[in-house]
């Protein structure tokens, strides 16, 4: 929950060009509708933890922050670029982009109302598609969809030197993408926490995503003519 495995998963990443990490935001207050789930925001050991988190960025030569559209996640943004700057690192706060969103989620009181009946297991139920496409889209089309933004994120030029691009998101895309690209289920892993994320660096056509130790490369598919 203090983004340590996070921290620990960056060092091992390349000393030259960008890297990527797609994380859940900090710890929040419990959400008390499950129909307006954005209504949560940051605690304050939440708020806390992610400042503590962005100081240990020091030794990149820059960090950009993205986040979801949702507040808590622009605010765990926002405490990670005040702690990355208090090490003495170049911070560009992006902004909110839609593809960290929950945009995938077409019918939120029909997926809240699933979620209440099923629990955890309405995510086991999604990932194996028995959950109506009406309702929220297939695991692997949002997976394709964020490996498509992360991509091009990554293919945007930079300046010589070490550069991070942190995108602030929520539990359900990082843990599609854990075990879309890596396998990795949450009943074996256990339950995404606070600030954990998967890793990604991009080399040509092919994308190196890494959560825990675990690597795997992806062939991206070619761009349209």
């Amino acid at each position: 929950m203090n983004g340590s495995d996070v921290i620990k998963m960056i060092g091992t990443f390349a000393p030259e060009g960008r890297s990527a990490v797609m994380l859940r935001h900090a710890a929040r207050f419990p959400i008390v509708d499950m129909t307006r789930p954005e209504l949560a925001e940051l605690t304050p050991e939440g708020a806390a933890t992610a400042e503590a988190m962005g100081e240990q960025l020091r030794g990149h030569d820059g960090v950009r922050l993205f986040h979801s559209p949702v507040k808590r996640c622009q605010q765990t943004a926002e405490c990670l670029a005040r702690g990355a700057q208090r090490a003495g690192v170049a911070v560009e706060l992006a902004g909110a982009e839609e593809a960290l969103g929950v945009e995938y989620i077409l019918d939120m009181k029909a997926a809240a109302r699933l979620s209440v009946e099923h629990g955890d297991s309405f995510v086991r139920r999604w990932m194996n598609g028995q959950v109506a496409e009406n309702v929220i889209r297939r695991t692997e089309v949002i997976a394709a969809a964020k490996v498509d933004y992360l991509a091009r994120k990554l293919a945007e030029p930079c300046r010589p030197g070490r550069w991070l691009d942190l995108h602030v998101s929520h539990d359900w895309n990082v843990m599609v993408l854990r075990e879309r690209l890596l396998g990795v289920r949450h009943e074996e892993a256990g339950w995404l926490t606070f600030l954990d994320g998967v890793g990604f660096a991009l080399n040509g056509r092919q994308l190196l995503a890494e959560y825990h130790g675990q690597r795997r490369v992806h062939a991206l598919p070619e761009p349209a003519q």
